[in-house]
Order: C-alpha cells, then sequence, then structure tokens
C-alpha cells in the first residue's frame, strides 16, 4: 500500500515506472515529473487500463475509491472506461445545446436565407432579452 510519503519522494526518471498500491491500482511516474493515478482490469477477457487523474487533483484516498468504483462496475457487466467517455461525451453535448447556441445558430441560418432585416434584428432582440431576463 502506497503512503503520501512515497508518492511525494518519488523523482522522476528517465523511463516511465510505477509505484503499486493495491487490486492493480498504480501511480505511473513520467520523466517530466507527471504522476499519474491509473487502474488495470480486465473487461471480456482484454487487459485495459483505466486513467484516473493526475497525483493532488485526485489524492491517494479519491484514488482508492475511484479504483473501487471502477471494479464495482466491471463486476457488474460495465466497461468502467465506456461509461467515463460516454458522461464526458453527454456532458459535452449538453453544453453545445443550450439556448443561446441553438438561437445564435437559428439567427446565422435566418441570414444566410435572406429574411428582411427587419425581422433579423427582431430574431437578433429574441436572445438578447432572454438573457437580460435571467
Amino acid at each position: 500500500m502506497l503512503t503520501y510519503i512515497q508518492i511525494n519522494a518519488a523523482k522522476p526518471a528517465t523511463k516511465p515506472y510505477l509505484l503499486r498500491d493495491s487490486q492493480s491500482l498504480y501511480l505511473q511516474v513520467k520523466p517530466n515529473g507527471l504522476k499519474l493515478w491509473r487502474m488495470n482490469y480486465r473487461f471480456l477477457d482484454k487487459q485495459k487500463t483505466l486513467h484516473l487523474g493526475k497525483w493532488l487533483e485526485v489524492g491517494l484516498a479519491d484514488a482508492r475509491a475511484k479504483r473501487d468504483e471502477a471494479r464495482q462496475k466491471v463486476a457488474a457487466g460495465f466497461d468502467p472506461a465506456i461509461e467515463k467517455k460516454r458522461v464526458r461525451i453527454a456532458a459535452k453535448y449538453a453544453a453545445a445545446n443550450t439556448f443561446e447556441l441553438v438561437a445564435k445558430e437559428w439567427l446565422v441560418k435566418c441570414e444566410r436565407d435572406g429574411l428582411a432585416p427587419v425581422t433579423v434584428e427582431k430574431i437578433r432582440w429574441l436572445p438578447a432579452s432572454r438573457q437580460a431576463a435571467m
């Protein structure tokens, strides 16, 4: 089991090396000094690696908690890497579909379609008035 002292004492070497914790959790120390939490697991008879985050952004206790959560997902029949990717894509999609962005895209389409300038100005007023109301 790793300790904070061992992690802080780990210095970069010419090649990346691993500091192993328990239950396939380890800290990879890269030559540039970056320390990354990773975990190996098997899913559908394939060896896979899950990236849990950077040291200091993800502490030792958090890394162990993430490892336990990932192990539960594997036991339940889910690939934690795919679940992580799905969450990231959903967040990106949700951010791309805000009212303001959709309204701006529609405004560009209206201008491109050649609507009257007065109509375009009225359409421009809609998102601005919505923001002012918030």
